[in-house]
């Protein structure tokens, strides 16, 4: 008899008495370096996301786990990254957020077959071809579409001159297809230049620019450098507006130029007065937690951390090949919009465009 109440007393302590084992769940953005105003704003729209999903219950019974590891923004930091959190057993990894470490890690990924979904990687090969990686932004194709649009449409521009980073994907995907789509409408790109790695003083570029006179300029780069550039313009007398995609998107660029007076427009995800109630749920819950107001990297973080949950619980697994079975099955109204997935692996979901200017509120311009 004592033995079968200890039996009994065993049985009640594994099905009742152990808690589930975590769901580890990786993280790969850049916390130092030079864009890592990226990737803290980021995290936080992820840890946001966890912090809901632990309270409600876990993913299918289970609570989730962050292992956060920093990539510096540095592709082979994010090869590490990668490999490290394969070994610890992650179902699925977040991040990276740029398209050159989306690309280093894509191989790895697909060899073993690890979820990766990038909330903010926008250039078209991150995604192309592969079997394992998913992105909820739009691509660099599709706002540089938005932007010629936006530009002739809108504000009835005619020519423009570009300012690239000939060594960025990123930079790269959006010139081309700006290029492309401002040409087709009847627009005209008189000039197209090259920014020098590690160039602060732009005097090249900016020269041969204000030369050509150009209805707007177009600066397909991240905040810091097109921060400093756009400050340096403004030194040089430039009035023209500048127009650039999400890598524009940072509170750290309004740090930058100042209060050198001039219109500035970006390509974004996320605003704070888009009129859906789960964006303002989502602003109410981000000032809660952090008292301060949510930025577009943060609510790309916070969307692409529930399009994991919701996998996972719509296949009632959390492995890595459930997520792979299941995503394409989901959508999401979350705080960056509406969000469902094609068979290629980008997403269909809406884009904003942006106005900014020193000194006044930051508006919506059009949403695509």
């Amino acid at each position: 008899m004592k033995r079968l109440y200890l039996a009994v007393a065993v049985l009640g302590l594994f099905v009742f008495g152990c808690a589930k084992k975590p769901i580890k769940i990786g993280v790969i953005v850049p916390l130092s370096g030079s864009i890592s105003s990226y990737g803290d704003m980021c995290l936080k729209g992820i840890q946001l996301a966890i912090e809901g999903i632990n309270k409600k219950g876990g993913i299918n019974s289970s609570q989730v786990e962050l292992l956060v590891e920093d990539d510096k923004g540095d592709p082979d930091a994010a090869e590490t990254a990668i490999e490290k959190l394969d070994k610890a057993g992650v179902v699925a990894i977040i991040g990276p957020l740029t398209t050159t470490n989306v690309i280093k890690i894509a191989e790895y990924a697909d060899k073993v077959g690890l979820p990766v979904i990038t909330p903010a990687a926008t250039g078209v090969d991150a995604t192309r071809d592969r079997e394992w990686v998913w992105r909820i932004s739009c691509t660099d194709m599709a706002q540089g579409i938005a932007l010629a649009t936006f530009a002739k449409e809108d504000l009835r521009f005619s020519t423009a001159c570009v300012i690239f980073d000939a060594g960025d994907p990123y930079s790269i995907g959006l010139t081309e297809s700006f290029e492309a789509e401002f040409t087709k409408l009847g627009g005209k790109i008189l000039l197209k230049t090259t920014v020098t790695p590690g160039d602060t003083v732009f005097e090249s570029p900016l020269k041969v620019v204000k030369e050509q006179k150009p209805d707007f300029i177009v600066v397909p780069l991240f905040y810091n450098n097109a921060g400093l550039l756009i400050r340096r313009a403004r030194n040089l007398g430039f009035e023209q507006p500048f127009i650039g995609g999400d890598g524009l998107d940072s509170p750290e660029l309004q740090k930058i130029v100042g209060n050198k007076k001039g219109e500035i427009y970006y390509s974004t995800h996320f605003f704070y007065n888009y009129g859906l109630a789960e964006v303002q749920d989502f602003l109410h819950s981000f000032w809660d937690k952090y008292g301060s107001e949510p930025q577009t990297f943060s609510a790309l973080g916070f969307d692409a951390t529930r399009i994991v949950e919701k996998t996972f619980v719509t296949g009632k697994e959390c492995s890595r090949k459930a997520f792979k079975e299941n995503i394409g099955k989901i959508g999401l109204t979350g705080a960056t919009g509406i969000i469902s997935f094609t068979g290629n692996k980008d997403p269909r979901r809406s884009l904003m465009i942006l106005k900014f200017e020193p000194g006044k509120p930051v508006e919506t311009a059009r949403v695509f």
